[in-house]
């Protein structure tokens, strides 16, 4: 198989319904605006809880993005992931996406958190274009809320993420992409690692700005990656870029977007 150059967009859009969040309907607007000026050929995103948001965006970039998502009951993407792919670029989806929930999650009852009602998990569809062949797996991970240590939920759903990217023959290139809610000095980042070549590492170096907008001021923790899994049949290079939010939801979401150009290339 030849080499592969793709660019991948991945971004939490924090979709939650006003009040809990700014105008999402309008944030998706810019977002869709900040898609096209970007033209990333595979589109990642979590947190697209509701189906007028999908309906949204899917308006905004009809023709040059076609959707792929699981359908939940009653509407709205399984775990509030969706995935885009630009239709000029060529790849398109095998099949249809498979989505795995994660069996450990917060609890349901804990309705103020949201996680277990989420119901989150991973979202990964094989794509093909011509004789290129790659996995794109989008996922969104138990997040941590005061007064709650979910460390080992987030363990053992890193763990289910690496037996979904293991489903997948080794010679396939995997992107896996989303909010990991594992900041790189935790321990749990060895779970991180295993998957494969982080893309985001080298963005880290300069001052670590993080991809979370943190309303209480002080540094942003690094809990959004794209990883190149199965990395050790080829090598991979990337360039990594940050869509900043000026604040939570201005302009965009309560994280800032991951815009990576990536070279996948044959190991000889």
């Amino acid at each position: 198989m030849r080499e592969i150059c793709l660019k991948i967009l991945s971004w939490n859009l924090h979709g939650l319904a006003w009040p809990l969040s700014k105008d999402p309907g309008v944030r998706m607007d810019r977002v869709s605006a900040k898609v096209r000026e970007l033209s990333p050929d595979i589109l990642l995103l979590q947190e697209v809880w509701l189906g007028s948001l999908v309906d949204r965006l899917a308006t905004a970039l009809q023709q040059d993005w076609m959707p792929t998502y699981s359908k939940r009951r009653g509407g709205g993407p399984r775990g509030g992931l969706l995935t885009f792919l630009r239709a000029s670029a060529g790849w398109r989806a095998v099949s249809s996406p498979d989505f795995d929930a994660f069996t450990v999650s917060a609890p349901v009852w804990k309705i103020w958190e949201g996680d277990g009602l989420g119901r989150k998990g991973v979202l990964s569809v094989e794509l093909e274009n011509g004789e290129q062949r790659i996995c794109a797996i989008n996922t969104h991970l138990q997040s941590q809320y005061s007064g709650s240590n979910y460390a080992k939920v987030r363990e053992a759903q890193l763990i289910e993420l690496g037996k979904v990217v293991s489903q997948f023959h080794p010679s396939l290139p995997a992107l896996v992409a989303g909010d990991f809610n594992t900041d790189f000095r935790e321990s749990l980042y060895a779970h991180v690692k295993a998957l494969g070549t982080d893309l985001t590492a080298e963005a880290r170096a300069p001052g670590n700005p993080g991809t979370t907008v943190n309303p209480r001021g002080g540094r942003p923790e690094w809990i959004d990656y794209i990883v190149a899994a199965n990395s050790l049949t080829w090598d991979v290079s990337a360039h990594l870029a940050l869509i900043a939010n000026q604040s939570a939801d201005v302009p965009y979401s309560d994280h800032s977007g991951l815009f990576c150009t990536v070279r996948i290339a044959p190991r000889d």
